[in-house]
């Protein structure tokens, strides 16, 4: 990590942030502000220590209760994060850099424009869950490889990596599942789904449902 990594920290929760094209540095403050998990992921790598067992169960429910396009844009931010670390050491960190990147620019401005809007629906839902599934799939995929480069199990990052891409391919599931229902309801109505999406009664809440929830990070709380 050396030298620039140092460096890198340096700049504090938003400054990795600062090349964005389609974000500001406010937007990105807001989007940690709402979405939680990137603020605990900051804090984790900042501190330098192991993650313990009751961090990682609260990123895991913090991310699990939030529907796919919110935790799609806050395993990117907290990808980001992780990325800048490591880009000038490993390629594979400045691929992950670059893919949330782009993942931020796309949905963060229309995230943030509809925060306080009611729940969408219909074809306006479909829309906005159409690339989610391959936009997971991918932070899965470069997370699982980055993590594989990283050789020390006890750094932050190695189980950070962890637990964005078992999430991310959790809500993969999730939104596969949704476009799978609205599909099947464009054809013929869900009265003659057939059954082939094997989960059940998936819940999309709008962002701000949960704008009042607070969720504790044991080893990393905020002061």
């Amino acid at each position: 990590m050396g030298v620039q990594k140092k460096e890198e920290q340096s700049f504090g929760l938003l400054g990795g942030y600062i090349h964005m094209n389609a974000v500001s540095k406010e937007d990105v403050a807001r989007l940690h502000t709402y979405l939680v998990v990137p603020v605990a992921v900051s804090d984790a790598i900042l501190s330098a220590t192991p993650i313990d067992g009751d961090t990682q169960y609260a990123m895991h429910m913090a991310l699990s209760e939030i529907d796919p396009d919110s935790a799609l844009l806050a395993i990117a931010l907290s990808a980001h994060r992780i990325a800048v670390d490591f880009a000038h050491e490993i390629p594979v960190a400045a691929a992950l850099k670059m893919e949330s990147q782009k993942i931020i620019d796309d949905y963060a401005p229309d995230w943030l424009a509809n925060y306080h809007n009611h729940p969408v629906c219909g074809d306006d839902l479909y829309d906005l869950l159409k690339h989610v599934p391959e936009d997971l799939e991918s932070l899965a995929d470069i997370l699982e490889t980055l993590q594989a480069s990283l050789h020390d199990p006890q750094d932050p990052a190695y189980t950070l990596c962890s637990v964005l891409a078992v999430q991310a391919r959790a809500h993969m599931e999730i939104a596969d599942y949704v476009i799978c229902e609205l599909e099947a309801e464009r054809e013929g109505g869900l009265e003659d789904f057939d059954g082939i999406c094997s989960y059940q009664n998936p819940t999309l809440y709008s962002p701000a449902g949960f704008e009042n929830n607070v969720i504790l990070f044991p080893a990393h709380k905020r002061k």
